[in-house]
């Protein structure tokens, strides 16, 4: 078991992270702030010492003065949203109590406060589909919290990927959010890799080796060149953005060939941001 540490700094990105979870058994529970259903408390210093996760955000902690008591014996709680941290989707939001969030940290899976049951709920705990917490965020009034997580299922009781899906007659319509098809779309191809369908594409190329994989990125490359030169002369680009997404599902077959993830080349492209113009504008 090894734990998960965040250190703030004045003006400085959050550092980091280390991480394996355990799941508690119900013997442990007592100690660890909760028991029955019921609430209790322990000394701030020795819940901080046993969380695996500490807040982040614009407040140190959380105004519990700002959190609603829905009935006389039940504890105050705050409104907490969950957010998918690859795809970017908000995924639901519930409540918590002080003990809820203390399990919540200690954890790094989601536990809410139950409002119908009077009592805390840890998410996913009856179907499996529990929320690993990445991080919790205060927001700047401190009444509102956001966790962001990764989702192992369905979120929404009635199998949907978030709460927020409408439903139609063809089933749920995914409520994406930046770049949330792209992660489902590399999703899709891990699942393929450690498949053995030997119909799915994915599976095949990826079993054809590095240089099979880079020599097509480098074909559909080639295909979405030439198709945006098409279009100055059709003036429609269509074409373009057709080859595109050929070009960007290549792309992500690569990053699998290569061990990596989308959020790889997002942290290099974050951390560009702000920084000094590139000394290769000259040979534009």
């Amino acid at each position: 078991m090894a734990a998960v540490r965040v250190r703030f700094a004045n003006n400085s990105k959050i550092s980091t992270v280390l991480g394996l979870f355990h799941e508690l058994n119900s013997a442990t529970r007592t100690s660890r702030g909760f028991c029955h259903g019921k609430e209790s408390h322990m000394n701030q210093h020795e819940q901080d010492a046993q969380n695996k996760f500490h807040l982040e955000g614009a407040m140190p902690l959380p105004d519990w003065s700002k959190a609603v008591r829905f009935a006389p014996e039940q504890p105050p709680v705050l409104p907490m949203i969950c957010q998918d941290v690859s795809t970017g989707q908000v995924l639901m939001q519930g409540y918590v109590s002080e003990a809820a969030l203390g399990e919540t940290l200690q954890t790094g899976e989601v536990v809410f406060w139950s409002r119908s049951r009077a009592q805390l709920w840890k998410k996913g705990e009856t179907s499996g589909h529990v929320l690993k917490l990445q991080r919790v965020l205060i927001d700047c009034d401190g009444d509102a919290l956001l966790a962001l997580v990764k989702p192992l299922g369905p979120v929404c009781h009635r199998h949907s990927t978030t709460c927020f899906d409408a439903e139609t007659k063809d089933g749920f319509a995914e409520t994406d959010a930046g770049w949330s098809v792209v992660a489902r779309l590399f999703e899709t191809i891990c699942q393929r890799a450690e498949g053995n369908d030997p119909e799915s594409y994915s599976y095949k190329i990826l079993n054809a080796g590095l240089d099979r994989v880079l020599r097509k990125l480098g074909e559909e490359c080639t295909e979405a060149i030439i198709a945006g030169k098409n279009s100055t002369i059709t003036g429609n680009a269509d074409e373009f953005c057709s080859e595109s997404a050929d070009l960007l599902y290549h792309w992500l077959l690569a990053l699998k060939a290569l061990g990596k993830e989308p959020r790889d080349v997002f942290e290099v492209l974050k951390s560009r941001e702000g920084g000094p113009r590139r000394g290769v504008v000259d040979k534009v």
